[in-house]
């Protein structure tokens, strides 16, 4: 006599044999969760948030604490794959908020801005960090008593944000009296955030490419995003445009065609520079000083200055070294220090701590291989490359050091990369991999050998990571549609799938919530328990010693949670039937244009995720043989004369299910379930 009880419910193990595992793993597991042990149903989507937007691939959560500290939450959306930091600056009245993309330069917001219509959200943005004035100020001195003094100026752009960019050129250094009249001239305006374009010459500097003569490009820089129309002759070039290079006003873009140039055009930056309330600030040497120290502060307009200041009380500038972030800068994180660091090519860029508009050269840092994604472990930073993992580690920007993790594991999808604290989990070719800056580590080599992960797709990876579990919806090779794959990092044993799709998975840190974009709707993840997806969980190969008949089985699971199916519609359906073709609509999906959904009929759908249910099934191999619906805990019958060697045993449940058990005999099977 034998009898097989399974409880403790898993996944997965696709490297491992079947009939090597223990009963409680699973040749298939879709749809449930497995993390209490038992088989769980996994709730259906929550509607949460209905996007204006027509085209989405990113969503983050903004929050914006008012002056009375109550707060008011609101969705961003983005086109194309984003990151995105919340402010630095403690109990930040503006509500700062800063983004990068691989599709545009870094931009950055505030709340009067970003939520000023009916949204999408963000309404509107300025390009993070400011241009540096390019003009050195003219000087001439009048005038005054000795004793002869030598002065230097220089001056800056400040936004009404209080962001200062990087100092002018410095001008000649001047002897003149200590109280004489310092007349500075030719100070440079703001830069402008549009203009008009005079000549576009095509296939220059090589074929593919065109240069716009613009009337100025000052503050304008490869990476940078324009948005250029009324061209005549060349129509191709109207529309946005990312700029491959800048040489005087001569602005080089990447774009095949045949058309030729014949008039007009204007230009408009995609991020306009933040010149609203923008000033100058006005710095000067003093004798033998080479630092400058601050002067005055005019209107961003005006070109001229006065200085009759004899004696400086004014502090040293701090933006010396300040220049905006690289144009094509994407993957922006923050850290504890203040700092915001992004990616640009092969190189890591540290912004000033707290001063998010400055990113000095000496915070630059470069690597082999070509950057991925980046991620904070502490004041550290974890680099995800194209071939090995690089750890910067400090809490200087200006002295991080630099060292390779030597372990070959190239991160081959951003978007399934994850933060989890301390350090990040992402796909490669071989795996899922953890690093943190203690190690580098394959945290799926005992589920999946290589050639069983491929078939996952990983470079498809767009992931999130949730209550100690790595989500990840991914396209499986030979696959027409994605699914999710949900791996239990701390229990990783085995692995679940769910039969979903999704655009994006985000958790929100202000709730701790995971939710899923898809079709442009915001959806909260495991939330509408009215509605459970239908889960399949299906043992591993059985190995008996001899072939065995099973004749009696039993489940424990919470019946009390079952829900018979709704018949209402089902029978308004039977009175519509027999109404004849007219009431249906005629053959299904014979209606003329119009009136019913392409391909409808009058007849109404069924809700077939509205009721629950637990359904008992025994395979042969991938054959069930037997298949009874189980509302109780009561023993039933399996059939007579059916022997096997080899099964596996199937449940197939929308409530909780702790256990299941076959035997030979009811004596077995009350001595099996003791």
């Amino acid at each position: 006599m034998a009898a097989i009880t399974i409880k403790g419910f898993r996944g997965t193990v696709p490297r491992t044999s079947g009939r090597l595992l223990t009963p409680n793993f699973a040749s298939e597991a879709t749809n449930i969760k497995i993390t209490s042990g038992r088989i769980d149903p996994l709730r259906g989507l929550s509607l949460s948030h209905t996007s204006l937007a027509t085209a989405i691939r990113t969503i983050w959560r903004y929050r914006f604490t008012r002056a009375d500290r109550s707060t008011v939450d609101n969705w961003f959306t983005f086109p194309g794959d984003a990151d995105v930091v919340a402010s630095l600056i403690a109990n930040d009245a503006d509500g700062r908020v800063f983004w990068t993309s691989e599709d545009h330069e870094p931009r950055m917001s505030i709340y009067e801005v970003a939520i000023n219509g009916g949204g999408p959200y963000p309404d509107a943005w300025y390009a993070l960090g400011l241009p540096l004035p390019t003009v050195a100020p003219t000087v001439g001195v009048t005038g005054g008593t000795v004793p002869v003094i030598d002065r230097s100026y220089a001056y800056t752009f400040v936004t009404a944000l209080g962001e200062e960019s990087g100092p002018s050129p410095a001008s000649a250094l001047l002897s003149g009296n200590v109280d004489g009249t310092w007349a500075l001239t030719a100070l440079q305006t703001a830069p402008p955030n549009s203009g008009t374009i005079t000549a576009v010459a095509n296939s220059t500097p090589s074929p593919g490419f065109v240069t716009a003569t613009f009337d100025t490009a000052f503050g304008l820089a490869a990476f940078d995003t324009l948005t250029m129309a009324s061209i005549g002759g060349m129509t191709d070039l109207n529309g946005s445009h990312r700029i491959t290079s800048v040489n005087g006003n001569d602005v080089v873009f990447q774009l095949e065609t045949v058309q030729t140039y014949t008039s007009g055009g204007t230009w408009d930056r995609d991020a306009p520079i933040n010149t609203t309330g923008m000033v100058k600030r006005i710095y000067r040497t003093d004798g033998t000083a080479a630092q400058f120290f601050f002067l005055a502060e005019i209107a961003v307009a005006t070109t001229t200055y006065n200085d009759t200041t004899v004696v400086l009380t004014g502090d040293p500038i701090q933006t010396a070294d300040a220049l905006p972030p690289p144009k094509n800068m994407h993957s922006l994180i923050s850290l504890p220090n203040g700092c915001l660091v992004g990616l640009a090519g092969n190189e890591v860029c540290f912004s000033t701590p707290y001063q998010p508009q400055s990113w000095p050269v000496s915070n630059r840092y470069s690597f082999v291989g070509e950057g991925v994604a980046i991620f904070p472990a502490g004041n550290s930073v974890i680099v995800l490359t194209d071939k090995y993992p690089v750890l910067l580690t400090g809490s200087d920007p200006e002295s991080m050091s630099p060292s390779i993790m030597e372990t070959y594991a190239p991160c081959v999808s951003k978007r399934g990369a994850v933060d989890v604290g301390g350090g990040c989990i992402y796909p490669s070719h071989d795996g899922l991999w953890l690093a943190t800056a203690g190690r580098v580590e394959n945290l799926t080599k005992r589920l999946y050998r290589e050639d069983e992960w491929r078939t996952n797709s990983p470079a498809t990876f767009d992931a999130a990571y949730h209550d100690g579990q790595y989500y990840a919806v991914h396209t499986p090779v030979g696959a027409d549609r994605a699914r999710m794959m949900v791996a239990d990092i701390p229990e990783l044993d085995s692995v679940v799938f769910v039969d979903e799709t999704a655009d994006f998975l985000y958790r929100n840190d202000y709730d701790g919530e995971l939710y899923v974009l898809k079709d442009q709707k915001v959806y909260r993840w495991d939330a509408r328990d009215d509605a459970r997806y239908p889960s399949e969980w299906r043992s591993s190969e059985i190995q008996l010693d001899k072939p065995r008949n099973f004749s009696v089985a039993q489940v424990h699971a919470r019946f009390g949670d079952i829900v018979e199916p709704d018949t209402t519609m089902d029978d308004e359906n039977a009175v519509i039937f027999a109404g004849g073709p007219d009431a249906v609509g005629g053959y299904f999906g014979s209606e003329p244009f119009g009136v019913l959904p392409v391909g409808g009929t009058h007849l109404w759908l069924l809700d077939l995720l509205s009721f629950r249910r637990v359904q008992f099934t025994i395979y042969d191999g991938d054959t069930p043989i037997f298949s009874r619906e189980v509302s109780n805990a009561r023993p039933f019958k399996l059939p007579a004369g059916i022997k096997q060697e080899i099964l596996r045993i199937g449940i197939g449940a929308s409530v909780g299910v702790y256990s299941v058990t076959v035997a030979e005999s009811t004596a077995e099977l009350a001595r099996a379930s003791q």
